[in-house]
């Protein structure tokens, strides 16, 4: 009896502990891409590529980036204060509209999040890298929940 629940225990854990986020990305078809840079340290010409890396590997993917869509696929990047360092915080999310079941009220939830913090060394190699790796994360999670 105790080998049988001890098994049941080790396939549970195991089963979750393959989940890469608590989120879900089945039947994702499209969504528009968006960057966000909170800060004047960071030159403008990283929104154009990392709008590029969206939509490539949304092509990757086969998700829909080129008509407007009511979810979106964002970084957001700024900077933030971590005691007395600076560093810079980049997020990759999904939001989109869903309607609660108990009221009917139409709301914008966030339906997949990843993140990362890190002291900048040099900002192009950090930035780009950073989010190569996110979209990299985005993609396998996508790849994994869509089989």
């Amino acid at each position: 009896m105790k080998f049988i629940k001890t098994s049941i225990f080790l396939s549970l854990f195991a089963l979750f502990a393959n989940a890469q986020t608590p989120f879900e990305l089945s039947g994702v078809k499209s969504y528009y891409p968006v960057v966000e840079l909170n800060s004047d340290r960071i030159d403008k010409k990283y929104k154009q590529i990392l709008l590029d890396m969206i939509v490539e590997t949304s092509e990757e993917l086969e998700i829909n980036t080129q008509n407007f869509s009511t979810r979106s696929l964002a970084f957001l990047i700024s900077y933030i204060g971590v005691g007395d360092t600076i560093a810079l915080k980049i997020e990759l999310m999904l939001g989109e509209n869903a309607k609660r079941l108990d009221t009917k009220d139409n709301i914008f939830v966030i339906s997949y999040m990843s993140s990362r913090i890190l002291v900048v060394e040099d900002l192009e190699f950090d930035l780009l890298e950073t989010a190569q790796e996110l979209l990299y994360n985005f993609a396998q999670q996508y790849k994994d929940d869509n089989l």
